[in-house]
Order: C-alpha cells, then structure tokens, then sequence
C-alpha cells in the first residue's frame, strides 16, 4: 500500500466547559500577562528613581528579554514534555533554568540598556531626561550581582514552575474531554454499526438468503448463516460498553460479518485477511473495520458484476499497529468525496478522540489499482478502559 495522504481532526481545545482555545494563544497570552504584570511592579519601585521615561524604557527591555527567554523556554520544555521522564526533567531543568538563564538574561538587558540610554541621552530633547541614567548604567558591572541573580532566577524558576503546572493541568483535561469524547463518539460509532446492519435492507437480503438455501434445501449452509447472523449481533451487543477490544476480538466481527455477506455475493466475494500472531493481543477500537468493509464492499462489489476482491491487513511496526483495508475497485478517482466523507470522517474523528495526533486514517491507491484505507494508532496490550473510567469518575 503507498502512502496516502492523511486525514485528521484538528482544531481548538474544547474543555469539559465548552469552552474552546488553542493551546499557542492561552500560551502567548498568559505569558504576556504575566511579564506585564510583573513589570509593572518593578516600574512603579524605579519610577521614583529614574523618571518616567527611563523606568518605562527600562521595563520594558526587562520584560522583552523575559519573553523571548520564556518562549525558548518552552520550546525546550515542550520536547521534555513529550518524554516519559518530564517531572524528572522538570526537577532538574527548573533549578538549571534559574541558575543559568539569570546572568544571561541580565547580560542581554544591561547590553541593550548600555546602548540605548546613552543613545537617547545624546539626543538634544531627551538629554535632561536620560543622562542621569546613562551615565549610571555604565558603571553597573557586566558580570550579574548576585542579589540581582536572585531576582531573575527567582522568575524564571517561578515561571517555570508555572508552566509546567498549568500545561500538566490542561493536557489533564484534554485527557478528560477526550476520553468522554472517545466513549461518546464510539457509542456512537457503535449505534450506527448495529443500525446499518439492522437496516431493512440488510434483514431482508439475510433472510432472503437464508429462504432461498432452506428452499434448495441447503440446510447446513442455511444454518451456518443463521449461526452468522447471531454471533454477529451477540458479539456488538456485548462490546457496547468497550471502546477498545483486541484484534481478535475485532476479527471475530470481521469473520461473521464477511459470512454474511459471502452468502449474498457469493463467488463475487472473494476476502483474504491477513493478521500477524503479534497483533492479535493489541487493542483496536471496537467495531472499527465493520464501516471500512461496508464501505469497500459497496464500491467493490456491489457496483460491479463481477465482484471483487477485498484484504485486510493487520501488523505490528515497531510500536505501531497498521492496519489497512484494500479492494481491486475502481479506486480513488471513482470516488467523490461526498461517497466517502461520511463513514471515513467518522472513523477519523473516533480515532482522534482516541489516540489524539497519534491515531491516524489516511486514503489511497491500493496496490491492485483500487483503493484503500489505512488506520495507524498506537501499539498497546493494555486497554484504555480502566484509564478512561478513573477519568470519568474524576469528573462526575
């Protein structure tokens, strides 16, 4: 299968509340907020020392060089977030931050001081109101005092401190609204599976088939179908309280949903399924491959006199699961967007609220010329559920 472009559910974070942000402007503006806040309270202890002017400029420059230290800050500290370890890198980071970040974060305000009061005090209408000044910043030392090293290590530990606070608190409650929206949209999901095999049509052609052996008397196939058909509903009844169960589990669903339907097409269907024995232990959302079979099997099979072929492929990569449903149709360019938009969007947004960025669906060209559907989510034994339900409880 080639690598086809990817379709993910992106956009603001939506809280339990309602309430949508995105993540980079709560960021700039709490950030923003709080250097202005502080250096208004340094501005107002200098503003009876140095003037108006000079406090402003002075505070200025303090606050642009605490922003762009922080925004470098958080750059770093996003990558530590994304490791296992980050409240050990937190512990060491914080303190390192403070330790090192002071002096040069003095070093670049009093060089920027160091060239503008002077530059200002040289112009003829601002000289009475800088001199003063520039003439007592070039004798401050370039090497950080260390009560002045104390107070800027004091805000960048605190702000470090802060950060990794509030961005723990909001991935806790993206975790929360996510894991609510993952049983919503899987119940959901699961409802309109058992909806479009209960449809009319579905009955009807089942049955229809089941009549039609009994009356070539055909009673073992008969039977065989009737067994299908009842598996199939026991085991969706049964995992509607499961956003995920395991592969083989999954292919349980495959297998009685592809007799049902073998014995409508016939020997136009022709199914091959091909799981590798690591992947059978992972866990896959429930009832996930049913709307990707159904999908293929209407622009595959159904349209075409000949039938078709469909394959499902299951593997472990690294530490991923790929898993990949493939039919010999017409393929993409057959297909408007409008014909699969509806059931593959579904199957996206479901795995986002699953996995987040680290599930993905994606269409393509199938190897045989038709078209196929990939799913890539996370490699993982452990279901989610108990997760998920501490999550609820939390929230409740």
């Amino acid at each position: 299968m080639s690598h086809p472009a990817s379709l993910r559910v992106s956009g603001p974070i939506v809280l339990p509340s309602g309430r949508k942000i995105s993540k980079t402007a709560l960021f700039h503006a709490l950030n923003l907020g709080g250097w202005i806040a502080l250096a208004s309270g340094f501005f107002a202890w200098a503003l009876t020392t140095d003037g108006l002017l000079p406090a402003l400029l002075n505070n200025t420059v303090f606050a642009g060089c605490g922003i762009a230290g922080t925004v470098a800050l958080r750059s770093i500290y996003g990558r530590a977030r994304r490791t296992r370890r980050v409240y050990s890198i937190a512990a060491i980071a914080i303190p390192l931050a403070g330790f090192l970040g002071a002096p040069l974060w003095y070093l670049v305000h009093m060089g920027t001081l160091r060239v503008l009061y002077p530059y200002l005090a040289s112009v003829p209408a601002l000289h009475t109101t800088f001199a003063a000044v520039a003439a007592r910043i070039v004798t401050l030392p370039w090497l950080i005092p260390v009560a002045i090293w104390f107070v800027y290590g004091f805000a960048l530990i605190t702000w470090s401190a802060l950060y990794f606070w509030i961005t723990s608190s909001l991935a806790l409650e993206i975790e929360r609204t996510r894991v609510v929206d993952a049983l919503k949209l899987a119940d959901s999901a699961r409802l309109r599976a058992l909806q479009s095999q209960l449809k009319p049509h579905f009955l009807f052609n089942t049955l229809n088939g089941i009549a039609t052996l009994v009356r070539e008397k055909n009673h073992l196939a008969a039977g065989l179908m009737i067994a299908s058909l009842s598996d199939f509903l026991r085991l969706t009844l049964q995992t509607l309280d499961s956003p995920e169960i395991t592969v083989s589990q999954e292919l349980l669903f495959v297998e009685h949903y592809l007799e049902i339907e073998q014995a409508r097409f016939g020997a136009r269907l022709v199914t091959t399924i091909d799981a590798q024995p690591e992947a059978l232990d992972a866990m896959i959302p429930t009832l996930i491959l049913q709307p990707l079979l159904e999908n293929a099997l209407r622009h595959a099979v159904l349209e075409r006199e000949a039938g078709g072929r469909l394959r499902v492929s299951i593997q472990k990569r690294d530490s991923r699961l790929m898993v990949s449903v493939e039919d010999d149709g017409p393929g993409l360019r057959a297909r408007s967007q409008r014909q699969f938009g509806v059931g593959l969007g579904n199957t996206a947004e479901r795995l986002a609220a699953l996995y987040g960025d680290d599930g993905t669906l994606s269409v393509g060209p199938s190897d045989t010329g038709g078209f196929a559907v990939g799913v890539t989510i996370p490699f993982r034994t452990e279901p989610m559920a108990p997760f998920g339900a501490a999550i609820l409880a939390e929230t409740t």
